[in-house]
């Protein structure tokens, strides 16, 4: 992705051993250009458009996408409130691979902002709405258990405390309202401006709720 144009890409793979075994510097690029140990031009300009979008925040990874599973389609239509923060997202994820759980919860906001500032376990989300790919909660999520490592790790994000009441258990504090988000589903209640959707289990995903709490900002 560096490269400003497809020449100069061409350009780039140009190398000692190419040319002593085709002497020529152009029908070495025309070999090229057919798609022969290089990306041809069509591949290459969708691989930059795709790049761009990802680091474009205003671009939505689920745009001209029609993802086929309910929970994709889901999280398509609460993509662009996320962003806008209007409204703020905690996804609640289990799988089960070989045995090995991996669940935790996700906020969906900043998983989704993660991506523009290159940070470790960035998702590929254009892969995730086109069904290539699966959404797993990972250690930089804001709680993330793995059965096999026995690891439980938390992380606060830029959207949400973790805390723990002696009564309710686990919750979440969103930092722009201060309103608290409840995910023991046992009660019903979730918090003020705040609902809960769990949809069927698939052959990708065994659990998943999402938790939807409409954002009053203080300003």
């Amino acid at each position: 992705m560096e490269f400003g144009s497809y020449d100069d890409y061409l350009e780039s793979l140009v190398d000692a051993e190419g040319l002593q075994y085709f002497g020529d510097r152009e029908n070495l690029i025309s070999l090229f250009r057919t798609g022969y140990r290089a990306l041809t031009k069509d591949a290459f300009e969708a691989q930059q458009s795709a790049h761009q979008d990802s680091k474009d925040p205003n671009a939505l990874f689920s745009r001209n996408l029609e993802p086929t599973e309910q929970f994709l389609r889901e999280l398509a239509v609460r993509e662009r409130p996320n962003r806008l923060g209007l409204l703020s997202t905690i996804i609640y994820i289990r799988c089960m691979r070989r045995s090995v759980e991996i669940s935790g919860y996700i906020d969906y906001e900043e998983a989704l902002r993660r991506v523009q500032r290159d940070l470790p376990y960035s998702n590929d989300w254009k892969a995730i709405f086109a069904g290539e790919s699966i959404l797993r909660p990972t250690p930089l999520d804001l709680l993330y258990y793995n059965s096999r490592s026995g690891r439980t790790l938390r992380n606060n994000t830029r959207n949400y405390r973790i805390l723990c009441d002696p009564v309710r258990g686990l919750m979440f504090r969103n930092l722009y309202d201060r309103k608290d988000i409840y995910p023991d589903p046992v009660t019903g209640y979730c918090g003020t401006n705040t609902s809960r959707l769990e949809l069927a289990a698939s052959s990708t995903y065994d659990q998943v709720a999402l938790y939807d709490h409409v954002v009053r900002k203080n300003y």
